[in-house]
């Protein structure tokens, strides 16, 4: 767009953390290289800079937590000893807690990747990720009320505090209209195509449905 006063791909990024600025922010940095080599990395990255995308809004930023890392390898991630988010994703919550000061974070899931992040199961250690990450951060979380399972997760492993939501009521929309009528037709043949006299008379009413419904476009 020749009248944007901002080229697309900088809308969404909030803040460039220079290399120097991650290591320094970033006690665990030099660990991570052994799974995704010097910083800044290909993910969240510019080349020369690590990303973090979002928005701020007066007091309020509203981000959006990078990818996992591993989405074409996710075999890696179960098998490897050594796993570690990436450098775009430590510098994502270094930044919320270093550089933007957050009071407190509040994520939206059902489910994000922080509470799944490589370390213990159960007692996280100042080792383990998931509180390398979040570290002393309030970390309030919006999670649906019928997956308690991946809550219980979020809370133990990211020490979060829970804020449960009821799904929202949901049934099969079903056909309506032209659709309905056609559907209907298209039953009836299957019941009745072994009879040639009235299978014919169905195909060719189906037909006539379908061109009515634009199907034939």
């Amino acid at each position: 767009d020749k009248e944007a006063k901002i080229d697309s791909p900088e809308l969404n990024v909030a803040y460039r953390m220079s290399v120097q600025e991650y290591e320094e922010l970033t006690p665990y940095a030099e660990e991570l290289q052994e799974n995704w080599g010097p910083a800044p990395g290909h993910l969240n990255s510019d080349g020369k800079n690590l990303l973090v995308f979002g928005k701020q809004f007066g007091n309020v930023f509203i981000g959006v937590q990078p990818s996992f890392g591993y989405e074409g390898d996710p075999m890696r991630l179960l098998f490897s000893k050594s796993a570690s988010p990436h450098h775009g994703f430590a510098a994502y919550y270094t930044y919320l807690e270093k550089i933007f000061k957050a009071d407190a974070v509040l994520h939206f899931g059902t489910h994000g990747s922080l509470e799944f992040m490589p370390g213990k199961q159960v007692g996280m250690s100042g080792t383990c990720y998931p509180d390398r990450l979040i570290n002393s951060i309030p970390n309030l979380y919006y999670y649906a009320a019928n997956n308690p399972s991946e809550a219980t997760i979020a809370k133990r492993r990211s020490y979060a505090s829970t804020i449960s939501y009821l799904t929202p009521p949901a049934e099969n929309a079903g056909l309506y209209k032209g659709l309905k009528e056609l559907g209907e037709l298209v039953g009836s043949y299957q019941n009745l195509r072994e009879n040639e006299q009235r299978g014919s008379s169905i195909v060719n009413s189906v037909i006539a449905s379908a061109r009515q419904c634009n199907l034939d476009k």
